[in-house]
């Protein structure tokens, strides 16, 4: 009689530590989710202000080189206008 509620006893403790094991790991696994998600979260907006200056320097850039031709070709006018008149 005492071995079988010894055994009872045992298979009890194990099952509640069983039970509270899997709590345990079931939060867990929701923390590491919620910081997974957070750190994808803060990576996607510096990969996004990266992007926007990359984007500005390239404007920046586009619109130097764009008065740069512009100028060129005002100036190449210019002397066509002079050899013309």
């Amino acid at each position: 009689m005492k071995s079988t509620r010894f055994v009872l006893t045992l298979a009890l403790c194990g099952l509640a530590a069983a039970c509270n094991t899997a709590q345990g790991v079931k939060k867990d696994v929701e923390r590491g989710a919620e910081v997974t998600g957070e750190a994808i979260q803060k990576g996607g907006e510096a990969v996004g202000k990266a992007l926007h200056k990359g984007g500005e320097a390239v404007e920046g850039a586009l619109q130097k080189s764009g008065e740069a031709v512009g100028g060129a070709l005002k100036k190449g006018g210019e002397a066509v206008q002079k050899v013309v008149d």
